[in-house]
């Protein structure tokens, strides 16, 4: 069963590539919800996404089932904890 939901991921992720600005947006909209206001994820992840560039190049996204892999899963985490400095030094949010 696993499998076959596996594969059937795979074929509908064939052919979409992955977004890291769209991951910086998941990760805004699910984990900081409180932190920072729906009118200003937009602006948060604009200003946000320029310091980024090293932390996504340590990954392959390339792969069309990127989104699938455990490589994915530690991207999200290292997301959610450069979001959380990134707004404890640059916000002073505790």
């Amino acid at each position: 069963m696993e499998y076959a939901h596996e594969e059937a991921m795979r074929i509908l992720l064939h052919g979409l590539h992955f977004s890291p600005y769209a991951l910086l947006r998941e990760v805004v909209e699910n984990e900081f919800a409180n932190e920072v206001a729906e009118s200003d994820h937009e602006a948060f992840c604009r200003k946000l996404y320029p310091y980024l560039t090293n932390l996504f190049a340590g990954y392959d996204t390339s792969d069309d089932t990127f989104a699938l892999s455990p490589a994915h899963d530690l991207l999200y985490t290292e997301l959610v904890g450069t979001v959380m400095l990134y707004l404890e030094g640059t916000h002073g949010v505790q």
